[in-house]
């Protein structure tokens, strides 16, 4: 009985030994790639360890229990005490292979973890470029597609006449670049959230197709159109970049022929269809041409050179408004692309525009407010609408329009005034002190190319209609007919 007392001291040892990796195992467990399989082998080596110590055990006991002598004790525990060392420096090399791990997977996190951090840094910085360089670039922009608007082709022919075609194809074209690239910095800042609402679908339509005819004339298309009073719940906004890109790259691949935009009720929804009888694509490319910067270099060349960026905005808008969109193309005979948009409940009757022979619209002139520190953007306005029958009073400041209107005997039916004014003056607080001089509040509108979306949500709180810049004249000269129609 004395006999089994060593052998007890003799186990104690081996039960230090194994609290020792214990600490190990309760180590953080993060991994990092393939270093989870690392370090989940350096564990099964432990508990491999773990057995051979128990191993050991059982066999020193069962020799003790068979030979009982004391030198038998004596070599029991000196074969036991060896074997502990060797497994105590087998533990002691696993554990540190084991915090070397870890280490480097902490390092590795770490460095990731900035990596990141700059790339996010270097996209923010990306974005605030982009959107001041489509900012600066929109004033001179603006009053280039005004002035040449103002141009009256009546007292044009043969090659001037072409050229002035020519010039405002190639100014719609740059202003659809920089409509792209701001659209794709508010994609890539994270700064969109969809403003869902029902409206009719020919509130967006009858407003962007006007303004690619005069596109389509001059690259010697035909635009053609079919209306419809259906309704949808969408963002109005981001439903009109859609469209536009859809509509734009259908004219910059179609070299002879026609575009034709049209609806379709469906029971998933309205399919906004744009069909044209361009250059068409091949199959393999029909998912590719959604990604950014993909061009169909086979085929055929477009009218105009592109960046390959529509479509992907087109993919990317899509998605965050959860519309699906169809593509069908056959090469050499042209391509029809389209989104489904989710039906909207109506509200009250949508009247058809009222039109003259020959489809012109006859408004009654109006006298027109307009205020802008810019006087390239200024006199091209003002010069715009005199060219459409109204009477412009353009100025600098509210006060400076105020007394040009009081000095003709007027006063303003609509007042459109930039939002960022000399001296930093808004243009809010313009339309305002022009509305008290005269005791009245004509509608007005607010011109800006600051993509800032709380001065979209403040201009239409304030009951301002915002128009950006470039301006769409389309858009505007709709406005105007809106404003006699009341």
């Amino acid at each position: 009985m004395k006999a089994r007392v060593k052998p007890s001291k003799a186990r104690a040892k081996p039960s230090k030994v194994r609290a020792r990796p214990s600490k190990a195992s309760s180590a953080p467990r993060k991994s990092v790639g393939t270093g989870a399989a690392t370090v989940a082998r350096l564990r099964g080596e432990n508990r491999a360890l773990r057995k051979s110590v128990n191993a050991l055990m059982v066999r020193v006991e069962k020799t003790v229990d068979d030979q009982g002598s004391a030198f038998s004790w004596f070599q029991a525990a000196a074969s036991l005490e060896e074997a502990i060392r060797q497994r105590t420096e087998q533990y002691e090399q696993l554990n540190l292979r084991l915090k070397r791990e870890l280490e480097s997977r902490r390092e590795i996190e770490l460095a990731l973890k900035q990596a990141k951090e700059l790339a996010d840094r270097a996209n923010e910085t990306k974005t605030r470029f982009l959107a001041a360089a489509s900012h600066d670039l929109r004033q001179p922009l603006s009053s280039a597609l005004l002035f040449l608007e103002s141009i009256s082709e009546a007292a044009l022919a043969g090659l001037d006449l072409d050229y002035l075609h020519k010039s405002r194809v190639a100014l719609a074209s740059l202003s659809n670049l920089l409509d792209t690239l701001l659209d794709v910095a508010r994609l890539d800042s994270g700064g969109i959230e969809p403003q869902y609402a029902d409206f009719p679908v020919g509130a967006v339509l009858d407003r962007i197709v006007p303004e690619f005819g005069s596109v389509a004339r001059s690259a010697g298309l035909e635009l053609d159109f079919v209306p419809s009073s259906a309704w949808v719940r969408s963002d109005m906004h981001l439903l009109e970049t859609v469209l536009r890109n859809l509509i734009s790259n259908a004219i910059r691949y179609t070299q002879r022929g026609r575009v034709l935009v049209g609806c379709r009720r469906r029971r998933d929804g309205l399919l906004i269809s744009v069909h044209d009888t361009g250059i068409g694509i091949e199959r393999e490319h029909l998912e590719a041409i959604f990604t950014a910067y993909y061009q169909v270099r086979a085929g055929g060349r477009a009218r105009t050179t592109g960046i390959g960026l529509g479509l992907s905005i087109v993919e990317r808008i899509s998605t965050l408004l959860s519309l699906n969109r169809e593509v069908r193309s056959v090469p050499g005979r042209g391509s029809m692309f389209a989104v489904v948009v989710p039906y909207g409940r109506p509200r009250g009757r949508t009247r058809p525009r009222a039109a003259a022979a020959g489809g012109a619209i006859r408004m009654p002139s109006l006298a027109i407010a307009v205020i802008d520190d810019d006087p390239g953007v200024r006199l091209a306005l003002a010069a715009t609408l005199a060219k459409w029958g109204h009477r412009p009073i353009a100025a600098a400041t509210a006060t400076e329009a105020v007394v040009q209107f009081i000095g003709v005997d007027l006063s303003p039916d609509f007042i459109i005034s930039d939002y960022h004014l000399a001296g930093s003056g808004k243009g809010d607080a313009a339309i305002e002190e022009v509305r008290r001089e005269f005791d009245r509040a004509p509608p007005a509108a607010i011109m800006t190319s600051d993509p800032d979306p709380r001065l979209q949500a403040a201009a239409r709180d304030k009951g301002f209609t915002l128009l950006t810049k470039p301006l769409n004249l389309a858009e505007l000269r709709a406005l105007l007919e809106q404003i006699t129609r009341q």
